[in-house]
C-alpha cells in the first residue's frame, strides 16, 4: 500500500483544474470550473470542478471524485496506476509499496507499457539510423518537411525490415509476450508459436492518448510488399483494450493547448496532413485517423473548441466524406466549416507547396455547410429542390431548435425557397435520435432510506461522529458497501482520527463509492447549520434503524411462540419489545 501522506502529497501537487483542463476545456463560474463532461453526450456544461475542495462532480452522469478518480475514469486505469501517473506528472519519487490483491496491472495498463516500449525502440531506431532502413526513412521524412523537433515532438520512429526486432526487445523488457500480442505488435507464427514483427520496413506514428499514452501505432509502408506482406500503404494497430479507432483523434495530445487557446481546430484526415499543417507551423490541428468521423471524436473536439474547421482531401472522394463529417458535428451542436483545397490537392501536399499562410487564407475562404452545399450541388448541375431537401435533412439533426431556424433561414435565403416551405419539410422528418454512449451506466447506488442519509450526514459533518459512535456500531448495517465506508469512520474514530470527505476519495477510489462520496461533498447546505442539520437527520436515522432492529426482533419472537404458544418467557420479552419500540418512536416525535 501506499503511504496515506504520501497520497496526499500527490494529490496537491496535482491540481485539479490543471489536470482535467489537459482533457477538457473549463471556464470559471464562481468558485467552479465548468465544462462538458467527458464521461457522457451532452450539450450544455453539466461536468463542475471545485479547486478549493479538490473535486470534480457531473450533475448530469453523477461521476465525481478527486484527482486520483478523474484519472481512473478518463483513463480507464486501476487507482493504483492513477497515483503512479500523477506522481510521475509532479515529479514525485514513489516509495516501494506492496500490492493488496487484486492491484496488479491490468491489461489496458499492461498494452500501453508495451505500446512504450514498442514506441522508444522505434524512435532510437530512427534518430540513430540503425541501418539503411532507418536513414530511408529519416531521408523519406526530412523530404516531407518534417524538422527534427517535429520527429521528436511526434515521437515519430520506424520499424526495420526484419522479422524479429521488436520480439527480440519484447523477450527482455518484463511485459510478456502475449501482451505484444494483444496490443498488435507481435503476431505469432505458425511454427511453433515463435512470434515475430507486425510492423516491418514502416515509418511508425505512435497515437496517443490526452495523457499522452501511446495507445495505438500507424505504419507507412517505405517500399514494396513482398508476397504474403499487407499491400497496404498504412496499417494501424487492432482496436484493443486501450484502443477503439472511433474515439480517438491523431495529434489532439500534441496540439491541445493550442487548440483551446485559439478556440479552433482544424479536422484533417491523416497522420501526415495533420504533421505536415504542424511543421508548417500551423498547430491547432488533429486528424481523424483515416476513418469516418463519428459522434465521439465530434464530441472530444468539441470539449477543446467550439470552431471547427474540415480541411480533408480536395477531391470528389474528399469533399463528399468533409461533408458527411459537417453532419456528425452539426448533431453534437457544433456548427462546422468547409475548407476547399484547389486542384484537388491534399492537406499534405498543398502545405509543403504553397506554405503556410496560403492555408491560412483558404481558412479565411471556409463556408459553412449550407453555402458549401449549395456552391458544390450548384457545380454539379444538381436541382435546386434536391439541395434545399438534402440540407433540410442536415438540418433536422441540430439539437437546438434556435439554431435549427437559423440554419433553415440560411437555405430559404441561399435557394429563394420560402421559410414555410422549408419548415413543412422538416415538420415531415423524425429527427434522428443521437446515437447513445456505450459507457455502461452508473448503478443504482446507494440504496434509498435511512442507511444512505446516516452515512451522508456522517462522511459531511466530522464532529457529529463522537455523539453518534459512543452508543452504536455499524456491525448491523445490511449494504455491504455502505457497511465498509461506516465501519472506517467507526475505526477512525476508535483511533482519535476524522477523515473528511477528501480523505476518504483516496480510501475509498472506486466507483460508486467515489461518485457517492464527491455527491455527499457537493450538496449545497448553509455551513452554519450544516452540523445541526446533520445532527439531527443522524439521530433520526440511528432511532428509524433501532426501530427497524426491534420490529425485525418483534417478527421472530412471534415466530418462536407459534411454535411455543406457551413459553411465558418469549411472551413477556414480546411484551418487553413491543414498548421498546413504542418508546422509540415516541422520541422520533418529539
Amino acid at each position: 500500500m501506499i503511504p496515506e501522506d504520501k497520497l496526499e502529497e500527490i494529490r496537491l501537487a496535482n491540481d485539479i483544474v490543471g489536470v482535467v483542463s489537459e482533457y477538457v476545456a473549463l471556464k470559471r463560474r464562481g468558485q467552479n470550473h465548468f465544462g462538458l463532461c467527458p464521461f457522457h453526450e451532452e450539450n450544455t456544461p453539466s461536468f463542475s470542478v471545485h479547486q478549493g475542495r479538490g473535486m470534480f462532480r457531473c450533475f448530469g452522469c453523477g461521476r465525481g471524485g478527486n484527482v486520483f478518480g478523474f484519472i481512473m475514469e478518463i483513463e480507464r486505469v486501476s487507482f493504483i496506476e492513477s497515483v503512479k501517473m500523477l506522481a510521475e506528472r509532479a515529479h514525485i519519487e514513489l516509495p516501494a509499496y506492496s500490492r493488496k490483491e487484486g492491484d496488479g496491472p491490468t491489461d489496458s495498463e499492461l498494452i500501453v507499457e508495451a505500446n512504450q516500449i514498442a514506441r522508444d525502440y522505434f524512435h532510437t531506431n530512427l534518430l540513430n539510423q540503425n541501418g539503411e532502413g532507418a536513414k530511408r526513412a529519416m531521408s523519406y521524412l526530412l523530404s516531407r518537411g518534417f524538422t527534427d523537433e517535429i520527429i521528436r515532438a511526434y515521437m515519430i520512429g520506424y520499424a526495420p525490415d526484419g522479422w524479429d526486432g521488436l520480439a527480440n526487445r519484447a523477450q527482455g523488457s518484463g511485459v510478456s509476450t502475449e501482451v505484444f500480442v494483444k496490443a498488435g505488435l507481435l503476431k505469432t507464427g505458425q511454427q511453433q508459436g515463435r512470434p515475430y514483427d507486425a510492423f516491418r520496413d514502416r515509418v511508425m506514428f505512435p497515437i496517443r492518448n490526452l495523457a499522452g499514452r501511446v495507445i495505438a501505432f500507424g505504419g507507412r509502408r517505405l517500399s514494396e510488399p513482398e508476397p504474403g506482406e499487407p499491400a497496404a500503404k498504412y496499417i494501424n494497430s487492432p482496436e484493443t483494450a486501450v484502443y477503439i479507432k472511433g474515439r480517438e483523434l491523431f495529434g489532439l495530445w500534441e496540439s491541445r493547448n493550442e487548440i483551446r487557446r485559439e478556440d479552433r481546430v482544424i479536422l484533417v484526415e491523416g497522420y501526415t496532413d495533420a504533421i505536415s499543417l504542424a511543421a508548417a507551423g500551423i498547430r491547432c490541428v488533429c486528424a481523424s485517423l483515416g476513418t469516418a468521423l463519428t459522434e465521439q471524436q465530434a464530441r472530444l473536439l468539441l470539449r477543446f473548441a467550439s470552431n471547427v474547421f474540415i480541411l480533408y482531401d480536395g477531391d470528389e472522394a474528399g469533399l463528399s466524406a468533409a461533408r458527411r463529417a459537417a453532419d456528425v458535428l452539426l448533431s453534437c451542436g457544433a456548427q462546422p466549416r468547409i475548407i476547399e483545397i484547389p486542384g484537388g490537392d491534399d492537406p499534405d501536399s498543398f502545405v509543403r507547396s504553397h506554405g503556410a499562410d496560403a492555408v491560412w487564407e483558404l481558412l479565411e475562404q471556409a463556408r459553412n455547410i449550407v453555402e458549401f452545399h449549395i456552391d458544390r450541388g450548384k457545380s454539379n448541375k444538381v436541382p435546386i429542390a434536391q439541395l434545399a431537401r438534402e440540407l433540410v435533412i442536415s438540418a433536422s439533426l441540430i439539437p437546438s431548435v434556435i439554431e435549427r431556424e437559423v440554419f433553415v433561414q440560411q437555405i430559404a435565403q441561399k435557394t429563394g425557397l420560402s421559410m414555410n416551405a422549408l419548415l413543412s419539410e422538416l415538420s415531415q422528418l423524425k429527427r434522428p435520435q443521437p446515437q447513445r454512449s456505450t459507457a455502461p451506466r452508473l448503478p443504482a447506488w446507494p440504496p434509498k432510506g435511512v442507511e444512505s442519509l446516516l452515512t451522508r450526514a456522517l462522511m459531511r459533518t466530522p464532529e457529529i461522529r463522537d455523539e453518534v459512535f459512543r452508543h452504536w456500531s455499524p456491525d448491523q448495517i445490511r449494504d455491504e458497501r455502505l457497511k465498509k465506508i461506516l465501519l472506517y469512520l467507526h475505526e477512525s474514530h476508535a483511533g482519535h482520527r476524522y477523515p473528511d470527505t477528501t480523505h476518504l476519495l483516496s480510501v475509498f477510489p472506486e466507483s460508486p463509492e467515489r461518485d457517492f462520496i464527491a455527491a455527499t461533498d457537493a450538496e449545497e447546505s448553509d455551513e452554519d447549520k450544516r452540523a445541526d442539520i446533520d445532527r439531527k437527520t443522524a439521530i433520526d436515522c440511528l432511532r428509524a434503524i433501532q426501530v427497524e432492529d426491534v420490529r425485525s426482533e418483534i417478527e421472530a419472537i412471534k415466530l418462536q411462540i407459534r411454535k411455543e404458544p406457551d413459553n411465558m418467557e418469549l411472551s413477556r420479552k414480546l411484551m418487553e419489545l413491543i414498548a421498546k419500540e413504542k418508546a422509540l418512536r415516541s422520541q422520533a416525535s418529539e
